[in-house]
């Protein structure tokens, strides 16, 4: 089976983030502390290796689309930049989480609100990416270097196993 020929296809892998996000939002509403850091561990594990890969291969490549309007590259590093800080400051309190504590529960829902704030972020800039960058790419590449930098990309961001 071959991979995707054109980067706006790459919309997948930002559904598929989303995914493990929720499976980490799904097990933290459950009060299953263990499953949520796991899941949160393994989701950023991934996306940092999503942005690095962006920032690495493709971003390079978005200048010879000519100058589009909320799409400059250092645009999408700032919103890369935000994203991890946020993710950071999220995963920092769900580490912090302690059954024990007699406000256990507000304080889940307080990860929550933060999480919220992540969420809006990266969807945001999902749509961006969606939006400007994967069809500008695809405008300008040529197939040959199309599929080679979607496979350079694709075998970045190929995700780890699960830790068993």
């Amino acid at each position: 089976m071959s991979g995707p020929t054109d980067f706006v296809s790459l919309g997948a892998l930002h559904r598929e983030l989303e995914e493990l996000f929720l499976q980490h939002q799904e097990a933290l509403m459950g009060m299953d502390l263990a499953a949520a850091r796991e899941r949160l561990a393994r989701y950023r594990d991934e996306l940092t290796r999503h942005l690095e890969a962006e920032e690495a291969l493709l971003l390079p490549e978005l200048p010879r689309a000519g100058r589009i309007r909320g799409a400059a590259p250092e645009l999408f590093t700032g919103e890369h930049q935000r994203m991890r800080e946020l993710l950071t400051k999220c995963q920092e309190a769900v580490d912090a989480l302690d059954p024990g504590a007699p406000d256990y529960r507000r304080a889940v829902l307080r990860v929550f609100d933060m999480e919220s704030t992540f969420k809006h972020l990266e969807h945001h800039h999902s749509l961006r990416e969606e939006t400007y960058l994967f069809p500008a790419l695809d405008g300008v590449l040529g197939a040959e270097e199309r599929r080679a930098l979607l496979a350079a990309f694709l075998a970045r961001t190929e995700p780890t196993a699960p830790k068993a």
